[in-house]
Formats: C-alpha cells, structure tokens, sequence
C-alpha cells in the first residue's frame, strides 16, 4: 500500500497527456507551497483545454489518485492509493475461480450489477468480475440507493452455485471484507447483518445478492460489493455523512483497491467454493 506523493522530476518524453497532467500535480505537491496548480496553468502549460484538464483529473481520481479541486484555487494530490486496473488486481491474485475468467472492467456504470445479471443472463463463465470506478445509481437491499463515493470500491462477481444459497453467500462476502480490511489496515469492522460492514459504527460497505431461477432451479447468482476505501468525510451527501464512513477516514490513510480487490476475492474465493464442495476447507 503506498499513501505518499512520488516526487518525480520529469516524465518520457512519450508519456500519456495523463501522466503529463500528473506530473504536474506531483510537482506541485512535492514544491515548497501548499500544492495546488490551476486549472489554467495545467492547460497552459499542456496545450488543453479546462475541459479537457478536468477529464482527465476525474481519470486519475478513478485510478485511485486522491486529488482536491477547489473553484480558483485550481487541483492538489493529496495522496497515492496504487494503481487501480484489472492488471494490477489480478498480478499475484491467488484465488481458483473468482477472477480466473473474464474481467469488465468500467470508468462508470449505473451499477455493477445491473452488468453482472446482463452477463449471467447471457451465458457468462462463472468467476467473472465486473468492477466500476464509480456508480451512478448503485443500489442497497429492498431498493434503497447505495451511495457511490469518490475512490471506493463496487465491483460484482457472477456465481453459479449448486448449493449454496444467498444468505450464505452474503455473510461470506461481508467476512471476506472485513478479514480483508484488517489485513491491509489493521482496523477492526463489524458485520450488521443482513448485509453491512461496519467501522467504529459507521457503514463502510454493503452487499447485495441477486439470482435468477429456471422451472425452479437456481441458474445464477450475482453478489454485489460497494466499499467505501479512500472518500473524505466531504465526499458524503449530507444526509449520510452522520453515518457514513471509509477506511481512509478511519485510518487516515489511503488503501490500495486493487490489493484490497485482490484479497477479498481470495478470501471469498476458498469459502465459496468450501461451500461448494470443490475444495477442502482449512480446518478439515
């Protein structure tokens, strides 16, 4: 996990504009001043547009780069949380069948679910991941909204049990999130059921599990998470901020999603397919 700046002096000369507009906050932020470089400047200096500036700001922020924008004040890297990609999650993944088949991975979604049910429907091989930088309309039990934070984490897996059943497949994503979260950060959640994680009393996740059925018999299930890794306090609407938290804010530090991506699916992995009757459970 890495929360610090890179104080790099230059980039290739054949780097992306992105890594150019990076660059820059890098320099910044590392310089003797409080870290901030305009909007203006950024344009100025890289040939773009505002527009085009602020494009790719939100990239980088959804490649997992805590970065502040304030109205003439300009952009601010305030920290580094890894490289946030499908590459990265699945270099070193040990997991047997989540993660082993194919990956969608997305800037934006209305929600990954909403994906993974389309691809189940479809055919899709059981062990797909479906992961978003961002939600739009993510969605909670009995229809409620989930609130997507900035540089958190939604992603969906497809299943296709042959006996194990929603609940029991909910509770052994919440106890993956939460044995994942103490590894990385050395905090300690608590399961809510049906379907919570919760930190120092604050909601940092929420699960949510779908199937669909044929003359009824179980044909698949999805499983939905949506943790809250490195949003600030701000970042929550108002009417949630009382109740809501991340591991960023009570850790102070900023986690890497892939290797917390990469550690839940391991840790759901070995109890899905226990459960499953594919592998030998640890204590048998």
């Amino acid at each position: 996990m890495s929360d610090t700046l890179l104080c790099t002096p230059s980039v290739p000369a054949d780097a992306s504009t992105r890594d150019r507009v990076l660059a820059l906050l890098r320099e910044a932020a590392c310089g003797t001043g409080e870290g901030w470089r305009s909007g203006e400047e950024i344009s100025a200096l890289l040939g773009l547009s505002r527009a085009a500036v602020s494009k790719h700001v939100r990239t980088l922020r959804g490649r997992g780069f805590l970065i502040d924008a304030v109205p003439r004040r300009g952009y601010r890297l305030l920290a580094e949380s890894g490289d946030f990609s499908a590459a990265a999650v699945r270099a070193g993944l040990r997991s047997r069948l989540l993660g082993q088949a194919r990956w969608i991975w997305l800037e934006e979604t209305d929600t990954t679910n909403n994906v993974a049910v389309r691809l189940a429907v479809e055919g899709a091989e059981e062990g797909c991941v479906v992961v978003a930088g961002r939600q739009s309309a993510g969605r909670g039990r009995k229809g409620r909204s989930w609130f997507s934070a900035p540089r958190s984490l939604a992603f969906t897996v497809v299943l296709r049990p042959s006996r194990t059943g929603a609940a029991e497949v909910t509770h052994m994503a919440l106890a993956a999130v939460c044995d994942a979260v103490r590894e990385l950060t050395g905090l300690k959640p608590e399961i809510k059921t049906p379907n919570d994680v919760l930190l120092n009393g604050r909601k940092i996740c929420g699960v949510l599990v779908e199937s669909g059925h044929r003359a009824d018999e179980l044909e698949w299930m999805v499983i939905g998470v949506g943790v809250n890794v490195n949003a600030r306090a701000e970042d929550f609407a108002p009417e949630i901020r009382d109740r809501a938290g991340s591991l960023l804010t009570a850790s102070g530090r900023a986690v890497d999603r892939a290797e917390l991506l990469r550690r839940i699916l391991e840790r759901l992995d070995e109890c899905y397919l226990a459960a499953e009757g594919r592998l030998t459970p640890p204590d048998a």
